[in-house]
């Protein structure tokens, strides 16, 4: 315990010291973000917060005895995502490319790590079936990869208030890291703990206070990307593997509002004829702050709701609840998620009319 909390703490402070460094250089690279009319913010904000983060997990990782580090097909695919980030920080790349990019790199991961989901629940496929069944074993990987892209894309769209998403990839560190430690995996439990301290180096710089009313760095697509990937890489990697393992929809309750959310944006965009990666003001911290919440309380709801479902996770793991009972209430934040935004969206028509805005996907 004392070698872990050495460890956590000089993640930590790794984190705030590059930070405080890459945010001096970052206007001289041009990594800086410019007001827009759904970027908000006040100012010029340097866009370092991914790069940092990455720096730090990654010397944290190397200083760690050979058995706790984690693997090279890992850091090498958050490596991918972390540059394609910051190109698209700096030179606002076309969603196809940023694409093509984050599937090369959950390829990489999955295929070079030889991680796929091994527990799918009673409720769904055997991992000693889908071992047997050459096709069952491509549509596993295929669906492994699909899951990585997408949680990586779920999180960079919820990074749209200061906090937002490194306070949810917070709280699904966290309670992945404690249920690491229930299965007792060593290794797990210190990469998930040192990549959250290297998190909360970062909100240091990026929450809203009474102190101080607004972020001083962003994390930026390098950022968002890379804490997206690596959730989803620890996700599949506690569902897989020879020793005890969690039923991979029981730990989709870590992350279930960005995924829930970015569906939940893709249908609507569909639906409406407009590209999934179109841009608009409809995701759910957008909803929330029109119903007249503050950016500090429209963060705290999201970041305390997530709290409160990864702990339905961890319980449920713990006290070995029915993985079928848990599959089956993801639907409760679904529909919950379903019926605010409907409700939400009705009431906007009901007020003004909705006008399209100038805006990039974030």
């Amino acid at each position: 315990m004392p070698t872990l909390a050495a460890h956590l703490l000089n993640g930590f402070l790794l984190a705030v010291v590059l930070v405080v460094w890459m945010q001096r250089i970052a206007p001289r690279l041009g990594m800086v973000d410019h007001p827009t009319a759904r970027k908000a913010h006040e100012g010029v904000i340097p866009v370092c917060g991914g790069l940092a983060m990455f720096a730090a997990y990654v010397i944290g990782t190397c200083v760690l005895a050979p058995p706790l580090r984690a693997p090279w097909s890992f850091i090498g695919a958050l490596a991918i995502l972390v540059a394609v980030g910051a190109l698209d920080d700096r030179l606002n790349l076309r969603p196809i490319l940023r694409l093509i990019a984050q599937s090369m790199a959950a390829v990489a991961m999955v295929a070079l790590g030889g991680h796929m989901i091994g527990n799918f629940g009673s409720a769904f496929l055997d991992a000693q079936t889908v071992e047997a069944d050459a096709i069952l074993s491509a549509l596993v990987f295929c669906v492994t990869v699909l899951f990585v892209v997408g949680l990586t894309n779920a999180f960079n769209m919820i990074d749209g208030l200061d906090g937002l998403a490194g306070g949810t990839a917070a709280s699904a560190l966290f309670w992945l890291a404690l249920m690491a430690s229930f299965l007792g995996r060593g290794e797990q439990v210190m990469q998930l703990f040192l990549l959250l301290a290297v998190v909360l180096g970062f909100l240091v710089f990026n929450m809203r206070h009474r102190w101080r009313p607004r972020a001083l760095v962003f994390m930026g697509d390098a950022g968002s990307t890379m804490l997206g990937a690596a959730i989803a890489y620890f996700i599949v990697d506690l569902s897989s593997g020879a020793q005890p393992t969690v039923p991979f929809p029981i730990l989709l309750w870590v992350c279930v509002i960005p995924m829930v959310d970015t569906l939940s944006l893709m249908i609507r965009r569909l639906h409406s004829g407009r590209s999934p990666f179109s841009p608009d003001r409809r995701h759910l911290h957008h909803l929330i702050l029109e119903r007249g919440l503050s950016h500090a309380s429209a963060t705290g709801v999201i970041v305390g709701v997530s709290i409160l479902l990864g702990a339905i996770a961890y319980v449920g793991t713990v006290f070995a609840v029915s993985d079928q009972l848990l599959t089956v209430g993801l639907l409760l934040p679904v529909v919950v998620h379903s019926l605010f935004v409907w409700m939400s969206v009705r009431r906007a028509r009901l007020l003004r009319p909705m006008a399209p805005t100038q805006e990039r996907l974030g």
